[in-house]
């Protein structure tokens, strides 16, 4: 069901990219834009949660944080070697259920 409290007409973004690295100080093994969506509006201020993805940080898919607020999208310079990014092992969280 809809939120009826606010009509969600204005929005925000936050887009942060980030650096993966082999190790501390090691070199870059891929990249990652992390992106956070919330309503705009004066009285409002609700964060966005992104749906149908999995929990973690993943150089091979697009995943999202723990609250969902925050989509971990991988991506990488046009133009590279298609393998780049590919490298790492990535992490993730699963929720195991009966």
């Amino acid at each position: 069901m809809p939120d009826q409290t606010c009509p969600h007409q204005n929005f925000t973004a936050q887009v942060v990219t980030t650096r993966l690295t082999d190790g501390e100080d090691g070199p870059v093994t891929a990249y990652s834009a992390c992106v956070r969506v919330w309503c705009a509006d004066e009285t409002c201020g609700q964060a966005f949660e992104w749906i149908g993805l999995p929990v973690g940080l993943n150089p091979r898919g697009p995943m999202v944080s723990f609250d969902g607020t925050e989509l971990r999208a991988p991506l990488r310079p046009a133009g590279s070697d298609p393998d780049f990014g590919l490298a790492g092992p990535g992490h993730s969280v699963r929720v195991l259920t009966d």
